[in-house]
């Protein structure tokens, strides 16, 4: 189907910009450690961009790696019932629990993205005091590509053919 092999490609595609936070995370840190201790002059950012990368990091490779089936699960039980009947109950569980789950916690975050852009809401720990909303929205975006994507994932399970298959 069209639409989950595009919801997958979007979860590769912000894999990649996880992998590009991690890179403006490295080159934030050493900038500042250079700054700190060799010119003796922080920065007002160091601090602001460390959480922001990491948290944007988590929250844009979360999807990719519920993908490639990359989460932590306790399958004590599924591993011992035949094949289809694990498949069919990680289907109903992602599709009908999982799934509502997060999205209602996406829509949550898009929320609260609106009203940090529309308030002008700034960060109050450090000096710099940056914008909230991007931040809130790269959280709300990965939660609602985890969401799309743990149903394309639940809907894979219920399919009649080993949803193995498509996941590699």
């Amino acid at each position: 189907m069209m639409t989950t092999k595009w919801i997958d490609w979007l979860s590769g595609l912000s894999a990649w910009l996880s992998k590009a936070a991690l890179v403006v995370l490295t080159i934030a840190m050493l900038y500042e450690v250079v700054a700190r201790y060799v010119f003796d002059a922080s920065t007002i950012w160091a601090f602001d961009i460390s959480y922001m990368a990491t948290g944007a990091a988590f929250m844009l490779g979360v999807a990719w790696t519920a993908r490639v089936d990359g989460h932590v699960r306790v399958d004590v039980l599924s591993s011992l019932m035949p094949s289809r009947v694990s498949q069919l109950i990680n289907g109903v569980v992602y599709a009908a629990m999982v799934f509502p789950v997060f999205s209602f916690m996406a829509w949550h975050g898009w929320k609260k993205t609106g009203n940090a852009f529309m308030s002008g809401e700034v960060e109050m720990v450090s000096i710099w005091a940056p914008k909230m909303w991007p931040f809130y929205a790269i959280i709300a975006y990965g939660l609602s590509l985890l969401a799309l994507q743990v149903l394309v994932l639940g809907l894979r399970f219920l399919s009649t053919h080993d949803c193995a298959e498509e996941t590699t």
